[in-house]
């Protein structure tokens, strides 16, 4: 008789309760045997009557070694694999990624169980359906919702996307996430692009096959942001004026950077930026600038030097802000400033003009 086979004697050694090892070896023989092309129908049912009781075996150990050995079998019966889903996480964890025929109702009964690893396991599966996706952004917690991004067979639609997005827009771990998933909708690319670190941004335009455009607006931003941070480290005028004069010359001064500095509270670079784009001198442009009876010649000198219109606001909200705080350049925090700058935005309505939804997620982008 071949070893592989399964006799009576391998139930009768189960029942007398032999040794852990024993049971070990007699788990892994009956898996393989079950899931193999010569097994009998009369096998078969040994083989489940092996696992029904080795399934309520006292010990841990033998229950783990038993789901390994079930993980890639077919059609098992009902009882078994609810009796191994329902078991410890250790136990019922390996078996719930890799076991393929649960269906997508039981699955939803999984995730809806108290235990993360077991969610973790589902989320993990292959080729999971967008409708277990989709269940999971809903209903579990952050860390099983990286998993499934980071799962490359999960079939994950758009609108899931949007939905992750709308949960964890705050989230590091789940933006590295998505950067590394291997193809993203380009929808999706858009709206976490803005928010990303500078490292993340780098990955994602060399591991997306990424639009032209996109991927120079991502490339810009990153220049912008790095130019800002050595002009934070200027304190002298000479210095401002000198980095600026340096990026005029060289056609980096863009309408982007400007606002941008202006936002982010660098007002001597957006001072001097002004001054070479308008072609005005540095104590009219300051003059000018805080002035609050004098909105209109702020927008004459915007114009003079190109700030296209849709950004107006941006720097109106930001002047006015420095007026209120009585703004000092040297003991400024950047981002709680641009926050105000922000709010001040979502706000605006000066001579009862009405800024669009475009208007506004633009001018966020350029700040954020």
């Amino acid at each position: 008789m071949n070893n592989s086979e399964l006799n009576k004697q391998d139930v009768k050694n189960l029942a007398d309760n032999p040794k852990y090892a024993t049971k070990s070896v007699v788990a892994q023989k009956v898996g393989v045997y079950y899931n193999g092309r010569t097994v009998t129908p009369n096998g078969k049912k040994l083989a489940e009557d092996i696992f029904r009781i080795m399934v309520r075996d006292v010990e841990v150990k033998v229950r783990q070694v038993l789901a390994d050995s079930l993980k890639n079998c077919h059609n098992l019966p009902q009882d078994i694999v609810d009796a191994v889903i329902n078991d410890v996480d250790t136990v019922a964890a390996p078996f719930l990624q890799y076991y393929p025929d649960i269906s997508n109702e039981d699955l939803i009964k999984i995730l809806n169980m108290p235990s993360i690893n077991k969610q973790k396991a589902v989320a993990g599966r292959l080729n999971l359906p967008n409708e277990i996706s989709e269940y999971i952004v809903e209903k579990c917690p952050e860390e099983v919702v990286g998993v499934l991004i980071s799962n490359e067979t999960a079939e994950i639609h758009e609108k899931t996307f949007s939905s992750i997005l709308a949960k964890y827009q705050q989230s590091e771990d789940i933006q590295k996430r998505l950067v590394y998933r291997t193809e993203l909708p380009t929808s999706v690319i858009e709206k976490i692009a803005n928010s990303l670190s500078e490292e993340l941004k780098k990955r994602l335009i060399l591991s997306h096959n990424l639009p032209a455009d996109l991927a120079s607006d991502i490339v810009e931003e990153v220049k912008e942001k790095t130019t800002l941070r050595i002009s934070e480290e200027y304190s002298s005028d000479k210095q401002i004026e000198e980095l600026v004069h340096q990026l005029y010359t060289s056609n980096r001064l863009t309408p982007n950077l400007v606002v941008r500095a202006i936002c982010l509270g660098d007002l001597k670079f957006f001072e001097y930026a002004i001054v070479y784009l308008s072609n005005t001198p540095i104590l009219e442009v300051r003059k000018i600038l805080f002035n609050t009876q004098l909105d209109f010649m702020i927008r004459n000198l915007l114009r003079k030097a190109y700030i296209p219109k849709t950004m107006f606001p941006a720097v109106f909200s930001a002047l006015k802000i420095i007026r209120e705080i009585k703004f000092d350049c040297g003991h400024t925090d950047r981002k709680s400033f641009a926050h105000k700058v922000i709010e001040r935005i979502l706000t605006y309505t000066p001579n009862n003009e009405e800024l669009s939804e475009e208007d506004i997620r633009y001018l966020v982008s350029k700040i954020s």
